[in-house]
């Protein structure tokens, strides 16, 4: 019989995943400019990230963050710097030459991965989701070797089904424009 802390998981998971920000976001662009098929190996990378702060979160620093705060806060402010970072890099990027309809140039699919592992990493809705609320849903007695299978399970499935849902809608509206154009 499942833990029903499980089922509470399940539930804030998919509503944390399923609503707009920074990750969505760079998987969409990614979608865009690649396609849809281009865009699984970004999604591996993100989905490997969760699965990074659900190990660290259930590893314990979670609990170090609720007993000194500092450690939390120096955590949130390095993936808020590092998302600022990133989008003046973007912004003080000079725009490419390119003809419409021209592919970017290939990356590998090691590259996408590390892409969308380190977007993970400094997604500050991720920070907060793994450790500020994870700790309130599934409790230290409740961890065993079937909760933490479920709980990697349910991350992998719950992330696997928002990409699979966002790229295709992505990829479908590229399309729809394309051919207005």
């Amino acid at each position: 019989m499942f833990d029903w802390n499980f089922l509470v998981f399940v539930g804030a998971l998919s509503v944390a995943a399923f609503s707009p920000g920074p990750g969505l976001a760079a998987l969409v662009a990614t979608v865009l400019a690649n396609g849809a098929r281009q865009a699984i190996w970004f999604g591996v990378g993100m989905i490997l990230g969760d699965l990074a702060w659900l190990t660290v979160s259930l590893s314990g620093l979670a609990l170090i963050a609720q007993q000194i705060p500092l450690v939390f806060i120096v955590i949130k402010w390095a993936g808020v710097l590092y998302l600022v970072y990133l989008a003046i890099k973007i912004w003080r990027s000079p725009p490419a030459a390119t003809q419409i309809g021209a592919r970017p140039k290939e990356r590998s699919a090691i590259a996408r991965i590390v892409s969308g592992y380190l977007i993970t990493m400094g997604n500050p809705k991720v920070m907060l989701f793994y450790l500020a609320l994870l700790p309130s849903i599934v409790s230290p007695t409740s961890l065993s070797f079937t909760m933490v299978a479920a709980l990697v399970f349910a991350v992998i499935g719950v992330v696997a089904v928002v990409f699979t849902i966002y790229a295709p809608v992505s990829y479908t509206h590229l399309r729809a424009h394309e051919t207005v154009l």
